[in-house]
């Protein structure tokens, strides 16, 4: 038996995608909202996978690093592009590392830079 729980923040931040054509690679800014669904198979003694309190302090804490910030200065991003595919793929990480191993695992961070577009990160393997 598998159980899966999901979180929802966001954060604001600003970025330029160069290469990409057209006006996005003008610096411009988005209210994004991240997504965070991790999976375990055994609950705690009070029959919970996690506390969803301690699964939304660390995403909140992750994404304090990107907040109000020119995501292409941010060290995460220097020589790659602040895509959302790109930002949901370092959050997984951050998430990951955050969490350690154990019983629960990060199974795919989706980012919102507006109600109709959105880039999700899952890897193959787990």
């Amino acid at each position: 038996m598998t159980y899966r729980l999901s979180v929802l923040d966001g954060f604001a931040a600003a970025h330029r995608l160069e290469g990409s054509g057209g006006k996005c690679e003008s610096l411009h800014g988005h209210n994004f909202r991240v997504t965070l669904e991790v999976r375990g198979d055994k609950l705690d003694d009070a029959g919970m996978l996690l506390d969803f309190g301690e699964l939304k302090k660390i995403l909140k804490s992750v994404l304090a690093d990107l907040d109000h910030s020119d995501l292409n200065e941010h060290r995460a991003f220097r020589g790659t592009s602040p895509s959302s595919e790109n930002i949901a793929r370092f959050i997984w990480s951050e998430v990951s590392d955050a969490i350690g191993p154990g019983k629960v695992k990060v199974v795919a961070v989706t980012v919102n830079e507006s109600e109709t577009a959105s880039a999700r990160y899952e890897p193959e393997k787990q």
